[in-house]
């Protein structure tokens, strides 16, 4: 009898009958398996500026936390993702495996809730296979592997628990109240959260129509607590990315891009073969192959959504609110990324996190109303299917070695969307690891393409690093010359007036180091390095009560061995060493 047990195993009995469990742990069996190798990556692109190096971050204050730092800037505000990297790194420090682990963790849990989401719709079947879908596709990489993009699963994890909550036919005062709470930190996460408070109202509007009333009222009291908290508390309003390239033109000429993003995130969903980060391009001249062929291409798309619409509406009604609603959730999605409104860069594959669902579920829509009862088809459609997901899968352990540091992801990406934030990126990681002649091509090129100040900051600062004091102050000198940019409220960089100022007291430039300084306390009046600096140029130019007075200000400023030394040299009247 054992025997036969035995026997009768096979590996269609761990799939059928397919069972909500069954779905589970296949999922969670297979998202391990799939970004296994990305648990190991290191800190990569703004990983570093918003985690490694960000004092606010290190410090766990809450009240800093949800008022402006660099999370909360730009136009954006984003205080639960600071929140969440400030409780990581205080439990974690910088041990990369506890950020991505617990990051792939969310993404999984939110295709176990999607799963459950979809079943609402389809059968188990179908349904699984979308879910996969969602899990292992090679655009989600940079929502899962790339720990700065933790804000997208955390987003999509609250508002998909509302969604869900949402399925009830009836709202008490009680569910609504957790509907607005998971709402209100969905926002907090991420401003595409506003997007949720319209697909929780469509589901109700078409397929229930009743508490509607309870419903709006409750999103309603989400979105006055979230401007409170942002405008009120956080002092957080919106501003203009003034260094991004697509945010720089008007917006006639962003709406000449839209083609070729929509092009753009549909041959990445359906021909994932190219992936990069950090993408600034923009179509500034017009032609076939960039504007043309893509429209052509996007007019193609929907016009075959359209297509199965009418489909739906002429064969099987009862599918049609179903595909209304996953439509208005792809689209609704989807708008948001089409540069309407100016975003830090032109595409990102974390950008499709949301929008993806809605395209997954009109697909769902099209299985469920195409039957195919034939055996063979069947087999065919099966075999199909494994090998699209096996495929996918292999797409995406590969993209998620390209993560595993800056320098790799840097010189993979430049080959497919090189830009001078990339390159910029990149010339930094070699001057860290001393590699400073790549470190100077790189920043040379960014420079090349778009000076700014932080590229020609950088390309100063190796050329420091190499002691060739003349071109570190030539570069320096030069970023004084262009904007940073940068949501920081200040016209230059303390760094670059400290620099500056060092590499002119070097070259015994002590009148140009002083008005350096002058203008940078200008900016900065509290700035004990300024101060300090002060102090020694005041004393190299004989100036013995300016230099105590400039002394006597960095010692209240700042509190160390450094201004204790000028301070007693001074009075000393001994020899200064900067």
């Amino acid at each position: 009898m054992h025997e036969n047990n035995d026997d009768d195993f096979s590996l269609k009995s761990l799939f059928v009958p397919l069972t909500t469990l069954k779905a589970i742990h296949w999922i969670v069996i297979i998202g391990l398996i799939v970004f296994a190798t990305m648990l190991f990556n290191g800190f990569v692109w703004d990983d570093k500026t918003y985690i490694l190096f960000n004092p606010d971050v290190q410090a766990f204050n809450v009240d800093a936390l949800i008022k402006t730092n660099l999370f909360n800037a730009g136009g954006q505000y984003r205080p639960i993702p600071a929140i969440y990297f400030a409780t990581l790194f205080s439990i974690f420090n910088n041990t990369t495996f506890f950020y991505h682990f617990l990051q792939l963790s969310i993404h999984i849990l939110n295709t176990c809730i999607l799963f459950i989401v979809f079943t609402k719709f389809f059968s188990k079947s179908p349904s699984f296979f979308l879910s996969l879908l969602f899990l292992i596709h090679p655009i989600q990489v940079e929502s899962v592997s790339y720990i700065s993009a933790s804000g997208n699963p955390l987003f999509f994890l609250f508002g998909i628990l509302a969604v869900l909550l949402n399925f009830a036919k009836k709202i008490s005062w009680g569910r609504a109240s957790v509907i607005a709470f998971l709402l209100l930190l969905s926002l907090l996460t991420k401003e595409a959260g506003l997007i949720f408070l319209f697909i929780i109202f469509l589901y109700r509007f078409l397929f229930i129509r009743k508490n509607i009333g309870i419903l709006f009222l409750a999103e309603g009291v989400s979105l006055l607590l979230y401007f409170v908290i942002r405008f009120g508390i956080g002092g957080v309003y919106f501003t203009k990315l003034s260094l991004i390239p697509i945010a720089r033109i008007p917006f006639i000429e962003r709406l000449l891009n839209i083609p070729e993003i929509i092009f753009y995130y549909l041959k990445t969903i359906f021909l994932p073969l190219k992936l990069a980060v950090d993408q600034q391009w923009i179509i500034s001249t017009i032609t076939f192959q960039n504007f043309y062929f893509p429209l052509f291409i996007d007019i193609l798309f929907f016009f075959g959504i359209g297509m199965l619409g009418f489909y739906i509406y002429k064969v099987n009604r009862d599918h049609l609110k179903k595909y209304l609603f996953f439509l208005g959730w792809f689209i609704a999605g989807f708008s948001l990324y089409l540069q309407l409104f100016p975003l830090d860069g032109t595409v990102a594959d974390r950008w499709f996190y949301f929008p993806l669902v809605g395209l997954l579920g009109i697909m769902g829509v099209g299985i469920q109303s195409i039957k195919i009862t034939n055996k063979t088809l069947q087999t065919v459609g099966y075999t199909f299917i494994v090998i699209l997901l096996i495929l996918l899968a292999l797409r995406t352990v590969v993209r998620n070695t390209n993560w595993s540091d800056p320098i790799t992801l840097y010189t993979h990406d430049t080959q497919i969307s090189d830009n001078f934030d990339i390159e910029n990126n990149l010339g930094t990681e070699y001057s860290n690891i001393k590699e400073y002649d790549k470190a100077i091509e790189h920043s040379k090129k960014s420079v090349a393409m778009f000076p700014y100040e932080a590229n020609l900051y950088n390309l100063a600062n190796t050329y420091e690093q190499k002691k060739n004091i003349q071109e570190a102050k030539r570069y320096y000198a030069e970023a004084l010359t262009y904007p940073n940019y940068l949501p920081i409220n200040h016209n230059h960089f303390e760094v670059t007036y400290i620099r500056l100022a060092y590499m002119m007291y070097l070259t015994g430039e002590y009148e140009n180091a002083k008005s350096v300084i002058k203008r940078g306390l200008q900016e900065y009046p509290n700035s004990g390095y300024l101060w300090i600096e002060m102090a020694a140029c005041e004393y190299k130019l004989g100036n013995h009560e300016e230099a105590l007075s400039a002394s006597n200000k960095a010692k209240f400023q700042l509190s160390n061995q450094q201004v204790e030394y000028f301070y007693d040299q001074i009075i000393r009247n001994q020899l200064i060493k900067i």
